[in-house]
């Protein structure tokens, strides 16, 4: 297997400033535990909130982080909201099973991934090869067995594997994933980032894909010690259209959005470390604080 490009991006500035800042963070562990805790809380609630409504889901942050750490659920949101983030939530502790496991992932664990993401099977609006909108029901941890290439907003189809072609893509991303991780030159965000984008080029599932994409990704990067990344949902249309990018073969922007996000989350250990407030005003005590306000003002919620 031809490896070069994935070991030329990995002798670049940025993976140079990304482990420069993981270095300065692993002189001081062992760390204090609230420390730890404390920074994975907030990177673990803003994942749940971001990837979710990247994707369309309607809880707000403030109602994100209080279903998460109370169980209070939002009047006039979707139980189908809830169970997504509910759902999302589960398959970050199953990764977090993985890593404390120390062990790699498979395909197997992919599909349990998919199975707690999506929490039971629904069904979703769709449509036939003749335009005629139907419906298709979701199921959990299986490949698709139906074509879900999607619609740009230009108008044009963006088309993924085929249901026949989905088992062998996906053991051909195994194949190479194992292959490359053994390879000690090729840098664990180059790694990261290429899993993910070749994972949404396949888009095996039915749906899921882009949620299960970013806590794979994730699992990688915090298998070799780093943090997770989380990408804003307010930024989405530049992740997307990195994606796009990639498409074409010009897969270095993409490794380089995800690698300033990256720099990001080891920023924040660095604040922690340092004794600096990691809060920001959208986080957690205040996005409560204002949910409680909201709560007073008669916004009614449902338990």
């Amino acid at each position: 297997m031809d490896l070069r490009l994935e070991v030329e991006f990995s002798k670049t500035e940025l993976t140079e400033r990304i482990d420069s800042l993981k270095n300065q963070i692993d002189q001081s562990r062992p760390l204090p535990q609230e420390i730890e805790d404390k920074v994975m809380q907030k990177l673990r609630l803003e994942w749940n909130y971001h990837s979710n409504a990247i994707e369309g889901n309607r809880l707000n942050y403030g109602e994100t982080v209080a279903f998460l750490m109370t169980g209070i659920t939002a009047k006039g949101k979707s139980l189908k909201d809830h169970l997504d983030i509910r759902g999302h939530n589960e398959a970050i502790l199953f990764l977090l099973s993985i890593v404390k496991d120390e062990r790699d992932f498979t395909e197997s664990d992919i599909r349990a991934l998919h199975e707690r993401i999506l929490v039971e099977p629904y069904d979703s609006p769709a449509q036939t090869a003749e335009g005629i909108s139907t419906k298709k029901r979701i199921t959990l941890g299986k490949y698709k067995t139906q074509p879900n290439h999607v619609k740009t907003v230009t108008g044009e189809t963006h088309y993924y594997a085929s249901p026949e072609e989905t088992p062998a893509k996906m053991q051909e991303l195994m194949d190479w994933y194992k292959e490359a991780s053994q390879n000690k030159e090729i840098h664990p965000l180059i790694l990261a980032a290429l899993f993910h984008y070749k994972f949404v080029a396949i888009h095996p599932f039915d749906d899921g894909n882009g949620r299960l994409s970013r806590i794979l990704m994730n699992l990688i990067l915090m298998r070799n010690g780093f943090p997770p990344v989380v990408i804003k949902m307010e930024d989405r249309q530049n992740y997307y259209a990195n994606l796009s990018q990639a498409d074409t073969g010009n897969f270095w922007p993409f490794i380089e959005y995800i690698g300033d996000y990256l720099t990001n989350s080891l920023n924040l250990y660095l604040k922690a470390i340092e004794g600096r407030d990691i809060d920001e005003p959208e986080d957690i005590d205040k996005e409560i604080a204002l949910f409680k306000l909201e709560l007073n003002n008669k916004i009614e919620f449902s338990t």
